[in-house]
């Protein structure tokens, strides 16, 4: 099996657990938004609208043991003895969050959820990391500050579901690679403009002050 059919598969047990809650609720599958600022797009699995929260959830569909770090750029994964790193999807995960909560006006509590549909994360580094089987369990004894009545799931449904973006998951994939590569890009600049002394983008004397790098003629600059 592919890594897009696993997770198209990890996603759809999701769904499947998310329609059988009682309380009335809203969800949003698959669902991206575009960051006006960096023009980042933040593909989001589901996002759960529940009297006790906004709940942005991203599925994961791994094989092995997981072993959240929690404040590592990277997890470990176990297969038949075998340790590969995957990246933190928590980190990732409290991002898309931040998206979330800035199109709510921050008005009510979103949370980051990370689901690992093979129920086989027992290390658990953070609260807001579960196994599939803890999901209702998650969602109905969250400690809220208070509940959102029908109205306000309602509302804040069609909010979300307006500043969605038609953008596919091919295109975002594009558009992750291509910061990526801009990232990697501005990295080298820099590594240049340390060690030459000279602005990488137009050939003039950088001009270092403290911690703070700047170009005697063009806008490049950049802190350390």
């Amino acid at each position: 099996m592919s890594k897009q059919s696993r997770g198209d598969k990890g996603e759809s047990l999701v769904r499947k657990s998310l329609s059988k809650i009682k309380e009335y609720h809203k969800v949003l599958n698959d669902v991206t938004f575009i960051n006006q600022k960096s023009e980042m797009t933040h593909q989001i699995d589901h996002i759960l609208i529940h009297p006790h929260g906004v709940f942005v959830i991203e599925t994961k569909n791994y094989y092995g043991v997981i072993n959240p770090k929690t404040h590592d750029s990277f997890w470990l994964k176990e297969v038949k003895g075998e340790v590969t790193r995957i990246s933190n999807p928590l980190k990732q995960n409290k991002s898309h969050a931040v998206i979330v909560n800035r199109l709510l006006d921050k008005k009510v509590d979103v949370i980051p959820v990370v689901v690992f549909v093979k129920n086989n994360a027992p290390y658990l580094g953070d609260e807001n990391v579960i196994n599939l089987k803890e999901l209702h369990l998650f969602v109905e004894s969250y400690p809220f500050q208070r509940l959102l009545e029908k109205k306000e799931i309602d509302t804040i449904y069609k909010t979300l579901k307006s500043s969605s973006s038609d953008v596919s998951k091919e295109e975002h994939l594009e558009n992750i690679g291509y910061l990526k590569q801009i990232r990697e890009e501005i990295k080298n600049e820099i590594a240049f403009a340390i060690e030459s002394g000279t602005c990488p983008r137009c050939n003039h004397k950088m001009i270092q002050q403290g911690f703070e790098y700047r170009c005697s003629n063009c806008d490049f600059k950049f802190k350390l």
